[in-house]
């Protein structure tokens, strides 16, 4: 028994000398009381648990749900004041669970008539009544899953959609019902599966109503990571509103086709997304619309929802049901503390991410605020390392070897050019020798010969020491050995590769610049007529462009670059920037006749 579940009419009782009070009187008094303080909790709280109610698995077939309070969608305080150890068997709805891989252990609010008295004169007759009713909590096992709809927009979220369900998973998407045009915002796509549920992959794609694009398309696009173990958790998508304003449009108007894979089986559907969003001119007009639509009702939603404390995953094995995982507070239905602070504004949870930019861009960080679910998100944009590019050269040189006793010898070429010019060079030398054990095939040898000479490796290297001196500003070299025992023949081979850098960042930023021009660069339109601009971008990949009327009440133009021109005549200047280079833009006129 649950007891009334309205708030309204909030009437109490108006005292007067010699009125008579009666059972309704009393009944009054305490239905305005506990409906003031029920409405105040939804209302200023929310719904969800407050503390503790933490659910573990004491062993394969027992939970133990730790004592705490939660509040429910009427603002009825749930406590429970023990911790409980229950078995699965012993739970209420234990018989819907036969056979199901999962399961959810709810909460509710529930009302308990105690202490049997005698009573008489009553109006129904009865002689016994109860004196006492208690407060409590209902705890049971449901199979069924949740309403989401319902859910979800009982937790503040928009424009809830189903695009997928099914016994392995189920797909909701959220899609806000105002943005800011020309300003990003977030589509968020809730996964719930159980433990046997294999990886996922899922594409949503469809014409874009009012959403920026490249090709005037959405694709939303999530592979799940393989070690994943979450069974119920949220993705997030961020998206760029299109640069129009004061327009309701749909998310996906003429629908979307869902791709899905889950392990080896793969189905692709059509799916209807009823989404609609306001696509507002600027902040303030998408904070007055948030104000004007969080009124009562919107508050109020989802009254007949339980709080889910667990999601289960079940084992059956010889009759018997056990415990595989369990899953805390699946759908978050939590009160956050810094919620019940007046005044408390901040985010709740921040998230970052690291994106890369080309060497030459400029360090930059994004931020993104949800505000009904607090979340604050980070965006950093880190260039790469710079480039170089790199100039060879290679050569040998002939070193004539001193006659007589030539060990711990020293001979030195003359100075050389090594074929690059000017500047710092790294050169690397080599010695040429005939390997025995290939036949007498030439072969180079680099670095400390010495290590083959007193090895296994029976090669025939030369024990010879090589070195050279650069000299930057003549473009120059001098190449010494040092002969560290006997060498047979009257010459020494050394072959020197030489690498200087060719080009610096700058340089290779030069060639590189991105480039714009827009066509047609001047035209001539009547008064709410329409052109389409194109616009080539070179020296990027990135051919995306920002499109731009500079003059005020110029008219507007698209993201494709359709403009449309004003009713008043006059000349107007077209902007196209660059998105791979913000300080790239070209200009284009439109004569308004």
């Amino acid at each position: 028994m649950s007891g009334n579940t309205d708030y309204f009419p909030l009437e109490r009782n108006r005292y007067f000398y010699g009125k008579l009070l009666t059972v309704r009187d009393f009944d009054i008094e305490q239905t305005y009381m506990r409906n003031s303080a029920r409405l105040m909790h939804r209302l200023a709280l929310g719904a969800g648990v407050v503390c503790g109610l933490g659910v573990s698995a004491s062993d394969s077939s027992t939970l133990l749900i730790e004592s705490g309070m939660a509040i429910d969608y009427l603002g009825r305080m749930v406590v429970l004041e023990k911790p409980l150890l229950r078995k699965l068997q012993m739970l209420e709805g234990q018989e819907t669970i036969r056979e199901k891989e999962s399961a959810y252990l709810c909460l509710e609010y529930q009302e308990t008539q105690v202490e049997p008295v005698n009573a008489i004169g009553t109006a129904s007759g009865d002689s016994r009544q109860f004196n006492i009713t208690r407060e409590g909590a209902r705890l049971f096992l449901t199979t069924q899953e949740p309403d989401y709809r319902a859910l979800l927009e009982a937790s503040g979220r928009e424009n809830v959609s189903v695009l997928y369900a099914g016994d392995e998973l189920s797909l909701v998407l959220t899609v806000p019902e105002s943005v800011c045009a020309g300003r990003e915002f977030t589509v968020d796509l809730l996964v719930v599966k159980n433990e046997r549920t294999p990886p996922i992959s899922f594409e949503l794609s469809g014409a874009s109503g009012f959403v920026e694009t490249e090709d005037g398309r959405i694709h939303l696009q999530f592979r799940e990571d393989p070690e994943e173990t979450r069974r119920v958790y949220q993705v997030s998508f961020r998206m760029m509103a299109r640069r129009m304003s004061d327009l309701e449009s749909a998310f996906l108007p003429s629908g979307g086709e869902i791709d899905l894979e889950l392990g080896s089986h793969r189905c692709k559907n059509y799916v209807e997304v009823g989404a609609k969003c306001y696509l507002c001119r600027d902040p303030l007009q998408l904070s007055q619309r948030r104000r004007l639509a969080d009124n009562l009702e919107h508050r109020l939603k989802g009254r007949d929802i339980p709080i889910y404390l667990a999601k289960l995953e079940l084992l059956h094995s010889a009759g018997s049901v056990f415990l595989t995982s369990v899953t805390n507070l699946p759908f978050e239905q939590r009160i956050a503390r810094e919620s019940a602070q007046v005044g408390d504004s901040g985010p709740r949870t921040v998230t970052s991410s690291v994106r890369s930019l080309e060497y030459w861009q400029k360090p930059d960080v994004k931020s993104f605020f949800q505000p009904n679910t607090g979340a604050l998100h980070f965006d950093f944009g880190i260039p790469s390392p710079e480039q170089y590019d790199y100039a060879v050269s290679h050569g040998t040189v002939d070193m004539t070897l001193p006659g007589g006793v030539r060990v711990n010898s020293k001979i030195f070429s003359e100075e050389i050019p090594h074929g690059l010019g000017p500047g710092m060079v790294d050169v690397r030398l080599s010695i040429e020798f005939a390997n025995r054990s290939a036949g007498d095939e030439t072969a180079l040898c680099f670095g400390n010969s010495e290590i083959f000479v007193k090895g296994k490796l029976k090669e025939g290297v030369p024990w010879v020491e090589a070195a050279a001196i650069v000299y930057p500003h003549r473009g120059t070299m001098r190449i010494g050995l040092w002969l560290h025992d006997m060498v047979d023949g009257n010459r020494l081979t050394v072959h020197y590769f030489a690498q200087k850098p060719e080009r610096d960042t700058s340089r290779i930023l030069a060639q590189r610049r991105t480039g714009l021009s827009i066509a047609p660069e001047f035209s001539r339109v009547a008064a709410r007529g329409t052109i389409h601009f194109k616009a080539e971008v070179t020296g990027s990949e990135d051919k995306s462009v920002h499109w731009v009327v500079k003059d005020a009440n110029g008219g507007v133009i698209d993201h494709n670059g359709i403009y449309q021109a004003p009713e008043l005549p006059g000349t107007y200047e077209i902007m196209a920037i660059s998105s791979a280079d913000e300080d790239t833009a070209a200009s284009a006129f439109v004569i308004v006749e």
